[in-house]
């Protein structure tokens, strides 16, 4: 079983544009970007199931670790549009 610790450690390897994009699924498609979190786990030799994604960005979203991703003119324009959250979360 996969900890929070090592689905932190990998997000410093994922690319600005790749974290700017996974931002943009959790506020468009949560299932898109949890199924990609995944993706980014096995490329990296580390399972996470759907369950543990989703606990793991509730955690990192209480504790404001989400606060410092930068959003391109198209993730803001979302977000300042009123795009809607999936609240599964």
């Amino acid at each position: 079983m996969a900890t929070i610790q090592q689905f932190k450690q990998i997000r410093p390897s994922v690319s600005p544009e790749v974290q700017s994009e996974l931002y943009k699924l959790l506020i468009q498609d949560l299932d898109a970007a949890v199924q990609r979190m995944i993706e980014i786990g096995n490329e990296n030799d580390v399972s996470f199931t759907v369950d543990e994604v989703r606990s793991y960005l509730r955690e990192m979203d209480a504790e404001d670790e989400f606060d410092d991703i930068e959003l391109d003119e198209a993730t803001l324009a979302a977000v300042s549009g009123g795009g809607q959250r999936d609240e599964q979360c």
